[in-house]
């Protein structure tokens, strides 16, 4: 486990300044590294032996106050919110991430950095993605989180956000692998969940912090996501996705494919229905999955949770809790864990809370005003999507 976040490592500003260096990508820095031993010591070589690795333009570019000071000012803001940094001299950084061909060179994390060590699985799909996808992704979260599981995604729009809520909803746990610096919430919409995640979960960018969404950040980022989990899970892409990039990084590490089968016909599935004809492995059903990738189906729900997903502490279900919003945050807590594992009827989720009808659709209806629950025919509910 990581040390104090306010520590820096020493090696993780010559790091960040080759990285910055005029033509050095990640695989010139490792070559660096390589061939002078440390980054320090690249940093310290002469003109003619750097410029043989990189460029004359990098070598003349190490002296740079701009380089520098763009470096100094990110390390201080690290180290003045308390983000822990780690870089591939420290023990604590992920030996998943040593698998990849271009391993982040330095790391900037917020929150529960024990989540690293955990068995986690990422969960991605498109941003704009159907209804069905949603609710599945929800509820694939939620029971890869009760089983023991780490849910890895990219904190996006559409099936990113319903696997980290799912996560979260039944006291799970979470990582988000970010294409801006740990800091900044991106899209602007999802700025409560990510505050969530940082509280309750884990934030994962190599970005410097303050680095601000940039369209070719998201793609570099889809490595990460891969490389930290057992296996990649995609619900729904289509033909173009960047869902597609991180099963390509899975698969060059070795890591399992898992597609979700989506309609023939559908364009929102063109993109996972053809990797599922190109030999990756279908989801059959949810406990089968959780099953395959190590998760324990009959575990306990995970950190903060009992009994099928209900908090600790709250009311056993046999109670009869009021049904205004205000009894507080348990009654909900039942309504929407009993809701984890698909769409219910206002009398099945009263009979299974030990609630009168009348008092189940009062808290359904709350929860749906709080855009927590939506409303199906039949008078069915399940999570928003």
């Amino acid at each position: 486990m990581p040390g104090n976040p306010s520590d820096i490592p020493r090696d993780a500003f010559d790091l960040l300044l080759l990285e910055r260096l005029p033509g050095v990508g990640l695989a010139t820095v490792q070559r660096l590294v390589q061939r002078f031993g440390t980054p320090d010591r690249a940093l310290a070589a002469s003109n003619r032996d750097f410029a043989a690795v990189a460029s004359g333009a990098a070598a003349r570019a190490r002296t740079s106050r701009e380089l520098r000071g763009q470096v100094e000012t990110a390390l201080e803001v690290a180290q003045r919110e308390c983000m822990t940094v780690l870089t591939w001299s420290c023990p604590a950084y992920p030996g998943s991430l040593r698998h990849l061909a271009d391993p982040p060179p330095v790391l900037f994390l917020k929150g529960r950095t024990e989540l690293l060590d955990r068995r986690a699985v990422t969960v991605v799909g498109a941003r704009r993605s159907t209804a069905r996808s949603k609710d599945f992704a929800h509820r694939l979260g939620a029971a890869l989180a009760r089983a023991g599981c780490t849910v890895v995604s990219g904190l996006a729009l559409g099936i990113d956000r319903a696997a980290h809520e799912g996560a979260l909803r039944v006291g799970g746990d979470t990582v988000a692998v970010l294409g801006t610096g740990v800091d900044v919430a991106y899209p602007r919409s999802h700025a409560p969940l990510f505050r969530r995640i940082g509280e309750r979960g884990l934030l994962v960018s190599e970005f410097l912090p303050a680095t601000r969404a940039a369209p070719h950040h998201f793609p570099r980022r889809n490595r990460i996501l891969a490389a930290l989990s057992v296996a990649t899970v995609v619900v729904e892409a289509g033909r173009k996705s960047g869902a597609l990039i991180t099963v390509d990084h899975a698969l060059d590490i070795g890591r399992e494919v898992w597609i979700v089968p989506g309609p023939i016909e559908s364009v929102a599935c063109e993109g996972s229905n053809r990797l599922l004809a190109e030999g990756a492995r279908p989801v059959l059903s949810i406990p089968d999955l959780v099953r395959c990738v190590g998760g324990d189906a009959d575990r306990a729900p995970a950190r903060g949770t009992s009994d099928g997903g209900r908090p600790r502490n709250a009311e056993p279900p046999g109670a009869a809790p009021g049904a205004k919003r205000d009894r507080g945050p348990d009654v909900t807590s039942h309504v929407l864990a009993a809701l984890a594992d698909g769409p219910l009827t206002v009398d099945e989720l009263a009979s299974r809370l030990g609630l009168a009808p009348s008092e189940a659709l009062a808290l359904l209806t709350g929860l749906e005003l709080h855009g927590d629950v939506e409303r199906l025919a039949g008078m069915r509910f399940r999570w928003a999507a």
